[in-house]
Formats: C-alpha cells, structure tokens, sequence
C-alpha cells in the first residue's frame, strides 16, 4: 500500500487517538544527507508507547522498511511478513533502533491508518526493542547496588 498523497491534509481527521501496537504512515522529512542513518519521506511506523503514559498529544513510533533493506545477521531489524500481517503490501522490517516522538496531530490523522499488530508480532519487536535499549545491563546494575 504506498503513502497515500492523494489525501488532502484539509481532509484530515483526529476520531481514532493512536494506541499502542497501531501502524500508521508517518512523514519522517526530507533526507538531509547521504550519511544520514534516520528515516526520510513516509514510512509506515508502528506506536510502541502506551498514549497513556506519554506526554498528551505525542506518541513513539518506530519506523519500518521493505524488507529488501534488512542488513543481514543485524538484530534491531525485526521482519514482519505479509503472511504475519496481510495488511502490509510486501514483507517488512521494524527497525528498532531508531526510535521517534511524534505529534498525533497533524502526523498521524486517522486517513494514515493501516492495522494493529498482533501481540505476537509485537513481542519480536519489544524483545529486541529491549536489547537496543539495554535494559538488560540496567535491570543487573540496579538490582547490584
């Protein structure tokens, strides 16, 4: 399913106040250099907060690309299947190490709106999340002090 320009942002809705598990078209911006290691242009991102908790009216987001870029033996790119997800229109990757937050509005009307994941699916994505993150060593630190 490709971004969808079509849709004017005059036409933007906010009904649906993203939640966690939730995948969305997002514009992550021009690319502002070849040596960048950030998302550009619209991606699909999937919310990986809990609207809850974070500051009201912003979300975190974690960007996914076509599984074409996925680098091989790199583990904080977590694949994601038409098959898991028949949503998507071609086999994905959930990049976790690269983890943005954002502003439901304008960034996230309800027109961008693609799918939930499964639990399943967003198991895979926290485990490595997880490790990207070092919770591991911090969980060992604190508890050792």
């Amino acid at each position: 399913m490709p971004f969808p320009y079509y849709i004017r942002p005059s036409s933007f809705t906010f009904r649906r106040y993203p939640r966690w598990a939730d995948v969305y078209w997002f514009d992550f911006g021009a690319v502002h250099s070849s040596q960048d290691r950030t998302m550009a242009e619209p991606h699909l991102a999937v919310v990986v907060s809990s609207p809850a908790i974070t500051l009201k009216g912003t979300v975190l987001i974690v960007p996914l690309s076509g599984a074409e870029h996925r680098r091989k033996g790199y583990a904080f790119h977590v694949l994601v299947t038409r098959r898991e997800c028949p949503k998507l229109d071609k086999d994905s990757i959930v990049k976790v190490d690269q983890i943005y937050c954002v502003t439901v509005k304008p960034g996230l009307p309800d027109q961008y709106y693609l799918t939930t994941f499964s639990m399943e699916i967003m198991r895979h994505i926290y485990e490595q999340m997880l490790r990207v993150l070092n919770v591991d060593q911090i969980v060992k630190a604190l508890s050792s002090s």
